[in-house]
């Protein structure tokens, strides 16, 4: 099995870890440290979440180069395009820490009269903590960017597996000693050090990497810089669009609207990491096509494979929960939460479109035309402000799930199908075409499904559960049987039938 399929099997493990462990990890934080500690370490740290985006696209942009002169084999290159970023990367580093101190100067004024001394103290201390714990971070991106383009995904994501889980552990061994917000960060802190020590080591004595300036070349830094910005400024609007609808309802509607609003994003957020497990490993295999020139079909053809396998999966998720979704939000979130239903609907149905296209993504930044999506989401995240007041003011929730979807459909569906097509010159025609044929048999497990379960109107757990993998083994039978390729069988079958030798063997 190759990396980038290693790299794909962990993402989804991580994604079923991260959930899992989530689940179970907020009450045992509450149990140990109580409803006020928890709450003030959610809200430093989701100031600090913000300072993750000052990596100004600089990730993106050293996998793009560094992975472009790995498949010319210019070592010069590699060397040089390091200690150029290098460079940006301090510069960021030293502009996060200004404005961390800038911020920290601020917390008395902001919250010195919503909390007592002691909070603030502690509030302070675990800013700085943090701050310092970003600080590292960044500062280390490269060698991250450096593992990625080197597609070693299994040590890249087998660590994030090992701090998925020993983080939670730890921090259990350490509440029983010292219950406290601050001790839930500075295990959080001690877990990513020991991570970007470990990376370092892993590129300098595994990778064998060397970081030397040789020359100055200014197209280069200003295809870099592009890049960079891009990434950078959909980063940026990723945050404020995902956002947005939240604070707006909390200012028209108010706390209720935004709970149930909440519990509709935990679901699409995690509905979109299921598709980004797979592309998000495919940026150095499009650049090294992008930088040997091969014909544009050849891209065609991995953008509508991925998609495709993205689709079944999706397809299954969504059809899914419109099917069950109603009962699953009564069950998990309890009652007065049934519009998150609707909400969900709204967005993750046009999101659809985006998700099994963002293998484009990557498609885009290898070839350095990254800046059109920014302007496009640039343009979305506008349209979908002036949408969302006005709907949100009337209708609540579900207006503002209207705007986002409206605006997602306009820009990451039509644009940038128009792009992809007349620009990239991808062959859209024949992607729309193959899933419009995919969408036949999922479109029939739908209705079944619908039907079987208006019929089957028995409650409990045990007979949701039982529905719901019911569900899944008629979609996946009738995907495999009636939607699927001979060669993606082959590929399936061929798979269980390794599995099976490396059971016995």
């Amino acid at each position: 099995m190759n990396q980038r399929k290693l790299g794909i099997l962990l993402s989804y493990l991580n994604i079923v870890l991260h959930a899992a462990i989530g689940f179970l990890y907020v009450p045992i934080l509450l149990h140990y440290i109580g409803k006020s500690e928890y709450g003030l370490y959610q809200l430093i740290g989701s100031l600090i979440a913000y300072f993750s985006v000052m990596d100004f696209g600089l990730t993106a942009a050293v996998i793009r180069f560094y992975a472009k002169y790995k498949a010319m084999r210019d070592q010069i290159g590699m060397e040089n395009i390091l200690a150029i970023s290098l460079r940006g990367y301090g510069v960021v580093t030293v502009l996060a820490f200004v404005v961390g101190l800038v911020c920290y100067s601020f917390l008395d004024t902001a919250f010195g009269l919503s909390m007592s001394d002691a909070e603030l103290k502690e509030a302070k201390a675990m800013f700085l903590l943090l701050l310092f714990n970003i600080i590292i971070t960044l500062s280390t991106m490269i060698f991250r960017a450096v593992i990625n383009a080197h597609e070693k995904f299994l040590f890249l994501k087998g660590l994030e597996t090992v701090q998925l889980v020993l983080q939670p552990i730890l921090v259990v061994l350490v509440l029983q000693r010292y219950p406290s917000a601050f001790s839930v960060a500075m295990v959080q802190t001690g877990i990513n050090v020991f991570l970007v020590i470990t990376r370092i080591y892993y590129c300098f004595h595994k990778l064998q990497i060397r970081i030397q300036y040789h020359y100055w070349n200014r197209e280069l830094f200003g295809e870099f810089k592009r890049l960079a910005l891009s990434v950078f400024a959909v980063t940026l609007i990723d945050q404020v669009f995902w956002k947005t609808n939240q604070i707006i309802l909390g200012i028209v509607s108010g706390t209720a609207a935004v709970a149930i609003y909440s519990i509709a994003s935990l679901i699409y957020m995690n509905y979109m990491a299921l598709s980004t497990a797979i592309s998000g490993v495919y940026l150095p295999h499009v650049t090294e096509i992008v930088a040997k020139q091969e014909p544009i079909q050849k891209l065609s053809d991995l953008f509508i494979q991925i998609g495709r396998w993205q689709y079944y999966l999706l397809a299954l998720v969504a059809s899914g929960f419109i099917i069950f979704g109603k009962q699953f939000i009564q069950i998990w979130a309890g009652s007065g939460f049934e519009e998150s239903y609707w909400i969900t609907i709204l967005i993750i149905l046009p999101f659809t479109i985006d998700l099994i296209q963002n293998i484009g993504l990557s498609i885009l930044q290898a070839m350095n035309r990254y800046d059109f999506r920014a302007k496009i989401y640039f343009c979305i995240g506008v349209l979908n402000l002036c949408l969302a007041i006005p709907l949100g003011s009337r209708y609540g929730g579900i207006g503002c799930a209207v705007a986002t979807g409206v605006s997602m459909f306009l820009g990451n569906g039509l644009l940038m199908n128009w792009f992809y097509s007349k620009i990239i010159k991808l062959d859209i025609q024949n992607f729309w075409r193959q899933i419009g044929r995919i969408s036949l048999p999922v479109v029939a497990c739908l209705i079944l499904g619908l039907g079987v379960n208006h019929l089957l109107t028995v409650s409990g757990i045990g007979w949701f559960v039982g529905k719901i993998l019911g569900y899944t083994v008629v979609y996946l039978v009738v995907i495999f049987q009636f939607a699927m390729t001979k060669y993606e069988r082959n590929k399936i079958i061929g798979a269980f039938v390794k599995l099976i030798k490396r059971n016995h063997s």
